[in-house]
Formats: C-alpha cells, structure tokens, sequence
C-alpha cells in the first residue's frame, strides 16, 4: 500500500507523503466495517492520497486520477464532509448525527485537539451521547512546526473525552489485528460516543521521512531516481 502511495504522489505531484503514512494501516481497518451509506467526515484531508488508494481497492472510486490535494466532499459523493484546514469536522459530523441514526465516522489528527472548535464539539457530543459517532485520531505526534506534545500538550483533551463520557480508546495504528479488535469494539458500542485513538507514527516505513518529518512534511518526490530509492528504502524496512 505503501508503495502505491509513493507512486501516486509522484504521478500527480502530492506532498503530506508522511501524513498518508501514518494513517494508511488504521485507515484500511476502519474502512473494512464502514458502509457505503454510513456518514463519512474527513477531519484530516493531508496525505489524501492514502484515501484514495483504500477507496479505490474497495471499489468505492473508478478513477482517481484526477483527484489531488486535500478530499473534496463535492467530488466524492459518498464522502458527507471534508474540510480543507482542520479544526471544523468533529463539530460538522456533530451536527449531521442530529439528523441521522446511521454511524457518523469522522477522521482526525492530533492537532486537531488542539483547536477551540474541536474541544467544544467534544463537550457537546459528549454530553448530549451522540452515540452515532465514531471518532479516529491519527496520533502521529508531529505537526510541521515540530512535536505536538512540546507545541500544545493534546493528552489532556483525551482525559477530557473521557470525563464526557466518550469510550476512548487507544491502540497502535499499525498493528492490523489490534486495529480491526478495537474498531468493532468501538463501531458495536451503543451507549457512547467512541474515539479511537491511532499511535501512529509519521513517514512509517521509510527511516528518512520518519527522522526528519519537518523536511518531508510538504516535500514532494521531485524524480523517478528520487522514487525508486523510496521504494528501496521502504522494501528493507
């Protein structure tokens, strides 16, 4: 999956390459279990590019070729909600579970957590137990200006979920057999809203992109010599 990846954001000229790293294993988890009719918000449209390949595998897309940066809601029929920046989605996928009793999946990263917008979504879903809400967080602990645990702690904002009663939970991202455990957990709970929190880890599976995240946060792959050396490096990890 990895490789498709890479050679996707080289033919169409994407950065957010680590971003779609770390999210491309909970992803294809969480996609396994949501229906087509299910409501979908996407809260983290960088790396769109590890969407589009799960989308496509599932059937879900024909043609992905003419999809770029960042998921379009107005491209993309079955997607409800995308936002171009971050911070809104939780609030949007708040609203929608008012007018639906269908599941809601929303998709975050942790820097989301540290937006106004988002902790205000959380107390209200919380209290009011939207419990059609089905949160993912891509905890990948990097953002482009650095850490996020030394930018804006978001550790608290997760023990705040909890007191507002959300079933959180936490699990490494990359691990397909805990994934798929704790997203039926998460999906067959009806009493709480859930939040899954994904460890992650940013650029996974290339040791460049996952030492230096500030160089590869935007980077694109700026030739075919460029990609296959990728390609090398993530075959001997």
């Amino acid at each position: 999956m990895r490789k498709k990846i890479l050679q996707y954001s080289y033919k169409n000229n994407l950065g957010h390459i680590p971003s779609a790293f770390s999210m491309v294993d909970y992803l294809q988890s969480v996609f396994k279990y949501i229906k087509r009719d299910d409501k979908i918000v996407i809260g983290k449209p960088f790396g769109a590019q590890a969407y589009y390949i799960i989308w496509k595998e599932r059937g879900w897309l024909e043609d992905i070729d003419n999809l770029h940066m960042g998921v379009k809601h107005d491209q993309i029929k079955f997607v409800d909600y995308s936002e171009e920046t971050i911070g809104n989605a939780l609030g949007v996928a708040s609203g929608i579970a008012m007018t639906t009793d269908k599941k809601v999946y929303v998709n975050i990263t942790d820097a989301s957590l540290q937006m106004g917008n988002t902790l205000e979504a959380i107390q209200f879903i919380g209290q009011h137990q939207q419990k059609n809400i089905v949160c993912t967080v891509d905890y990948n602990n990097a953002q482009v200006t650095g850490i996020t645990k030394e930018i804006v702690n978001v550790e608290p904002v997760i023990t705040m979920a909890r007191l507002y009663n959300w079933n959180v939970f936490a699990v490494d991202g990359h691990d397909p057999k805990k994934l798929d455990q704790v997203m039926q957990q998460a999906i067959q709970n009806s009493d709480q809203p859930s939040m899954v929190i994904c460890v992650t880890k940013k650029g996974k599976g290339i040791p460049e992109m996952e030492k230096d995240i500030k160089k590869w946060h935007y980077k694109k792959i700026e030739s075919e010599m460029e990609l296959q050396s990728l390609v090398q490096a993530l075959q001997g990890t």
